[in-house]
């Protein structure tokens, strides 16, 4: 730009000798405004046109997580579509045991033929879920480009999953304690890696003391129906809600063509 001033004050100085007519250096003028405004204008056009292609840049990769980021969510329903009835499963199976011990005709034998024979002290793993995607919209920011509505409804399901994960893996943390104190002082023999043999099993349930075992019992039950109920809803909402996202995203793509 200052190259091309530079040329056309030359032009005028080597066009206008003393005694030109002014008409001619009136003319130049205007042809070097003109010659200015196209080059304004020019640059103009340039930012616009590359302004136009960044913004297509920028909603193709916002599309493309968009459905790397559903097809998280529908890989994840599948692991959760898989292990809710085990979840389910074993949480009825604690609340028939805690019921079998609470009616009027139970007694001590009934308490330590579920523990000594029946009761699980195992716990689930949580699901590792895929948030690849969701971490990856965050740090590069490109979700907060995505539509108010869209990116509310994603950063609400995700900080209610995270916060629901979060609990469940405290009272896993609780429970564990409790059983490692369980498993120091009982067998059991429900699951066949606890498979202890009879001589331990015999003398492990020789002598106990009742009252220790019925409160243990207790203990352990009660965060096992708490970790299981906390589970179970973790997998709901997340099972529910991802079905919910999913097709508001898809929405959303459809409607960006």
């Amino acid at each position: 730009m200052i190259n091309f001033f530079s040329r056309i004050r030359k032009r005028l100085a080597d066009d206008n000798p003393p005694g030109w007519p002014a008409g001619k250096a009136l003319n130049y003028m205007k042809y070097a405004i003109g010659e200015i405004l196209l080059v304004v204008l020019g640059i103009l056009i340039a930012l616009q046109i590359n302004n136009w292609n960044e913004n297509q840049k920028t909603k193709a990769q916002i599309k493309n997580s968009l459905i790397a980021l559903k097809s998280d969510l529908a890989q994840d329903t599948l692991l959760i579509k898989e292990r809710l009835p085990f979840i389910v499963e074993q949480y009825q199976l604690n609340e028939s045991l805690r019921a079998r011990v609470a009616k009027p005709g139970a007694t001590i034998d009934t308490l330590i033929e579920i523990m000594r024979h029946e009761f699980n002290p195992n716990w689930s793993v949580q699901i590792i879920y895929n948030t690849n995607t969701y971490n990856s919209l965050n740090q590069t920011g490109l979700i907060e480009l995505i539509s108010d509505s869209l990116r509310t409804k994603i950063k609400n399901f995700y900080n209610k999953k995270f916060s629901l994960k979060d609990r469940i893996e405290k009272t896993t943390n609780d429970y564990q304690e409790k059983i490692t104190s369980y498993v120091n002082t009982y067998t059991f023999g429900s699951t066949s890696i606890h498979d202890q043999g009879p001589l331990i099993d015999s003398l492990v349930w020789e002598k106990i003391d009742n009252s220790h075992l019925a409160a243990t019992f207790q203990g352990i039950s009660n965060f096992k129906r708490i970790l299981f109920t906390e589970t179970k809803e973790e997998l709901e909402f997340s099972l529910s809600k991802s079905r919910s996202l999913m097709a508001r995203i898809d929405e959303y793509i459809n409607n960006s063509k």
